[in-house]
């Protein structure tokens, strides 16, 4: 049976829960940023308006949050910017799920490719990516001033 995934808006009353998910990934907070984690004003600086930002809600139940531009200015390309499972819902099938939900959506609006930034010590996500068809292109910093591996996949 198909998990019901929902993706929709972060709203200022869910920036508790957001600060939730994402401090339960300290490790990826390390790797990004060198803290275990993030306090409320960094989650309300990564919340910008410049992307969207979605609730990953399976049943109605907060379990991730989906970043993503739809035009990246520097290439033209959709982005996405993040996709974090809560640390213990993670082997669930969840990620996947919801990262078929957002490239369905992609679909819709007509979209043909999609693009993703992985921190380069951050095997588990190279793993993941790599399994649903995403292939590596380049090297590049990103906008927040650290080295990424740019991965690809047409929709």
């Amino acid at each position: 049976m198909p998990l019901n995934i929902q993706l929709v808006p972060v709203e200022s009353a869910d920036l508790d829960t957001v600060q939730d998910i994402v401090n339960s990934n300290t490790d990826y907070n390390r790797m990004e940023n060198g803290r275990p984690e993030r306090s409320r004003e960094e989650i309300l600086e990564q919340l910008s308006p410049d992307q969207h930002s979605l609730m990953i809600r399976l049943d109605g139940r907060a379990i991730g949050l989906l970043q993503y531009l739809d035009r990246n200015p520097k290439d033209g390309y959709p982005w996405l910017g993040l996709l974090m499972i809560h640390e213990e819902l993670k082997g669930k099938g969840y990620g996947k799920a919801a990262y078929a939900a957002f490239a369905q959506r992609l679909r819709q609006e007509g979209k043909q490719s999609v693009r993703i930034g992985v921190i380069p010590e951050n095997e588990p996500a190279k793993r993941f990516w790599s399994s649903l068809g995403f292939q590596y292109y380049a090297t590049k910093m990103a906008n927040i001033g650290i080295e990424v591996e740019c991965y690809e996949k047409a929709l």
